[in-house]
């Protein structure tokens, strides 16, 4: 029998699938199968990528300032007027806004005004009054001579100021006159203040004045949160607390024979170089942000308050409203990226954004992490989760500033406030670019089919399309009409490539549950 010669093979064909998608890296180095680009879509049902949940406009805003969840609901700013749950109730400037509360009162920066959800009242948180003023002997708060302890206004002040008020006296003749005192109690027209005797110096017996000016003073802050039953913020090189339970009492520096007592406010300047960014409660203390440095507080009252430095990496400048805390983490950005730390030595986490990101502004819905940011190609939001560590790129949504209220996550910005995670999505425009499969073969190979395993909405369009061997082309594969948990096998034109990537455009909501590719591997020329 006359043996025949062996034949070669053909070219391999092999189907190779991925279930599973590891989120955003938008990044030369993007893993094969990694997705480089994306737009609306969400990472919230790992391994699976899906599009993003809805927004819904709740209400209107076109000049927006800052948006803060007090315990009475939201409150925002839009131009010149202050709106608490839809309803305007002060008039402010124009411009960035910061907010804190403190037992029901919500103090409102750079206006300094307060705000008592409670009761709607609107009240001017750091009053001063002008006018002449004499210095005297008087008495006391029960009511015994005292020497050189009252100031006499020509109003009733009891309006302006409270009994246990720090104020700032300037503009008074005389040595130690002018300075931070305390309200020990008031006459009873009002008109006037008793402090402790010998508060002032009466060279001959009285000093007046007739245009000195007697203010409860509030720092103007670059950044402030609550902790501790205080309000602490910073600006410039500077820390300050107020007086415990006291949003108002931010100079109430009361002492006793042993020191400061343990409700006194407290201040401290670190004398290290640059301005202070950012501060947020985390895990028990508080920590205050430069550039170049983080600070930690340590101590429990000002006695033994210590503020410390704890790493060398802190918010950048113009993103101190980019602090937020997610899943027991904080993270913010600063001027390497975003960083996260729960309390140690903080690490890098925003590597795979891929870009240099500035004027961060943040927010948590308690387990995601979501940053508005700006770079050279324009805004982005993007989500981190905290529980599976994957970024998602949803937008070009430019907030103004987050607020959690309710367990509900709202953004300030792009028209109104938006409440995050509940809207149509029926005419939302969706995109998945992948990185560069190489099929982890150096060899030419042909793209024969691409099968989508995907769930869809009724209605929803999909589109794929193809580049081959970073061309820059795209190439339509097909379009489709998804239905619930199908595979759709795109059959395509065959070509040699060393590499390739997907792309696949939706309109409406889908889910993409797995990406198979049908490959023929072919010589190398």
């Amino acid at each position: 029998m006359r043996k025949l010669p062996n034949l070669p093979d053909g070219p391999a064909c092999k189907t190779r699938a991925q279930a599973a998608f590891a989120g955003y890296d938008h990044r030369p180095s993007c893993s094969e199968g990694g997705i480089y680009e994306m737009e609306n879509l969400s990472c919230a049902d790992a391994p699976l990528l899906a599009t993003r949940p809805g927004r819904t406009r709740r209400w209107p805003a076109s000049d927006p300032g800052g948006i803060f969840a007090s315990s009475g609901g939201l409150l925002w700013t839009d131009g010149t007027r202050l709106y608490h749950d839809g309803a305007a109730v002060a008039t402010v400037s124009a411009g960035e806004k910061r907010f804190a509360e403190l037992n029901g009162t919500v103090l409102l920066w750079p206006d300094l005004i307060g705000y008592v959800p409670a009761t709607r009242a609107v009240f001017d948180a750091a009053p001063a009054y002008t006018g002449p003023v004499t210095l005297t002997d008087g008495m006391d708060a029960n009511g015994l001579p005292a020497a050189a302890n009252t100031l006499t206004a020509g109003d009733d002040l009891r309006g302006t100021f409270r009994k246990g008020d720090a104020v700032t006296l300037s503009g008074l003749p005389g040595e130690g006159n002018n300075g931070t005192f305390i309200i020990r109690g008031f006459s009873a027209d009002g008109r006037s203040l008793l402090f402790y005797e010998d508060t002032f110096t009466l060279p001959e017996g009285a000093v007046t004045a007739e245009a000195a000016t007697v203010q409860r003073c509030i720092p103007q802050l670059d950044a402030v949160c609550a902790f501790g039953n205080r309000l602490w913020g910073c600006a410039g090189d500077t820390v300050y607390c107020t007086k415990l339970g006291d949003p108002l009492g931010w100079y109430w520096y009361e002492s006793d024979a042993d020191g400061p007592v343990a409700t006194a406010a407290w201040s401290v300047d670190t004398g290290s170089p640059g301005d202070f960014t950012g501060c947020a409660a985390l895990r028990g203390s508080v920590v205050f942000t430069k550039p170049d440095g983080l600070y930690k507080l340590y101590g429990t009252k000002p006695e033994n308050f210590e503020l410390i430095a704890s790493a060398r990496t802190g918010a950048a400048a113009g993103s101190g409203a980019s602090l937020a805390m997610a899943g027991e983490t904080l993270f913010y950005l600063a001027p390497t990226g975003v960083m996260a730390t729960a309390g140690g030595t903080p690490v890098r986490v925003g590597e795979k954004l891929g870009r240099a990101l500035r004027g961060g502004v943040a927010g948590s819905d308690g387990v995601r992490y979501y940053l508005s940011a700006r770079s050279d190609d324009g805004a982005h939001l993007f989500v981190y989760d905290a529980r599976t560590g994957l970024w998602s790129r949803e937008d070009n949504f430019a907030a103004a500033g987050f607020a959690l209220y309710d367990g509900v996550l709202y953004a300030l910005g792009a028209g109104g406030v938006w409440q995050l995670g509940t809207g149509d999505v029926t005419a939302l425009r969706s995109l998945l670019e992948t990185g560069d499969y190489y099929s982890a073969s150096p060899n030419q190979k042909r793209l024969l089919a691409v099968l989508l395993r995907i769930e869809a909405a009724p209605g929803t369009l999909l589109t794929l399309s193809v580049q081959y061997d970073s061309d820059g082309v795209w190439r339509d594969a097909g379009a489709f009409r998804a239905r619930a948990k199908c595979t759709v096998t795109l059959p395509l034109v065959p070509r040699r490539c060393d590499h390739f990537r997907l792309r696949l455009q939706g309109v409406g909501a889908w889910r993409l549950l797995g990406i198979a590719r049908r490959e023929e591997a072919t010589p190398t020329a």
